[in-house]
């Protein structure tokens, strides 16, 4: 494997992970059942609530499998290197 392959490889391995973290950390939220979202800028925190009427109420399944779309489509990259 050439340099510049093996610095793609490291690139998409941590990608693939983060987005597996960040996968994890969905499934252990409870998000599935409702929630909002928290904005964080300069260490202020505002906390917005989610309207069901207008995310639908399949966001949080189209979101995961979006999520572990991306996910396979990464492994897919990293494995034909």
């Amino acid at each position: 494997m050439d340099k510049d392959k093996f610095v793609k490889a490291i690139e998409l391995n941590n990608e693939i992970e983060e987005f597996e973290t960040h996968k994890k950390a969905l499934e252990s939220s409870n998000i599935q059942y409702g929630g909002g979202l928290i904005f964080t800028y300069n260490s202020m925190h505002n906390d917005v609530p989610l309207k069901k009427e207008i995310f639908g109420a399949d966001f949080f399944k189209n979101y995961m499998a979006a999520l572990d779309n991306k996910i396979e489509t990464l492994k897919k990259e990293f494995e034909e290197l």
